[in-house]
């Protein structure tokens, strides 16, 4: 069945097929997708319509990626990072070198492996990339320590503990998510102001 996006940019199917805007494209596992709630909106709202009409002298639109029987619409990679499956089909297909034909020629079992592999890959860049943010926002915030390594990590939550409790003596809404930086900052503000007054 030939199914038009008619939004703006390019609209990926449960299945990680990928519809490009105004290009009539032949969905394989139309039977199946036409009755998920998404697609339903989606027809309902005029984004998508089945039957496109092409001009009669346009060439044929290319053949649609299949994507996984196994894999959701969305798959989350780590903490609030996820990707479409649209997206992992087109990361594995391009890792493969196969042409379209090609890749929807594998066997399902073959394909959902790529597929598989191609969600670690992303994953572990995802990781890497949380990480590296992580890192790198956390070289600024030393709080001028003095260089000491071991059980000194148990000794700073028990501070921490102390400023949180002390912060909130002094009626400020101190959060656990604070370091211990900000909350000496904090601290030391309130009991200024309470000097003044």
């Amino acid at each position: 069945m030939k199914i038009t996006n008619h939004h703006k940019g390019p609209i990926g199917l449960p299945d990680g097929t990928v519809l490009l805007p105004g290009e009539p494209t032949t969905v394989a596992s139309w039977d199946k997708l036409k009755n998920n709630a998404v697609v339903k909106g989606w027809l309902d709202g005029k984004i998508l319509s089945v039957g496109g009409s092409p001009a009669a002298n346009s060439p044929p639109p290319a053949p649609s990626l299949l994507g996984s029987d196994l894999l959701p619409a969305h798959v989350l990679l780590v903490d609030d990072t996820g990707v479409s499956l649209g997206e992992i089909v087109q990361h594995a297909h391009a890792a493969s070198g196969l042409s379209v034909e090609g890749w929807n020629e594998l066997d399902g079992a073959m394909r959902e492996a790529k597929l598989a592999d191609a969600v670690e890959q992303l994953r572990s860049e995802a990781i890497a990339a949380a990480e590296a943010k992580k890192t790198g926002a956390g070289t600024g915030d030393t709080g001028g320590g003095t260089g000491t390594s071991g059980a000194s990590g148990s000794s700073d939550a028990g501070d921490k503990d102390a400023l949180i409790a002390r912060a909130k003596a002094l009626g400020i809404a101190a959060k656990a998510t604070w370091g211990v930086p900000k909350l000496q900052e904090a601290i030391a503000a309130a009991e200024a102001k309470k000097g003044e007054g």
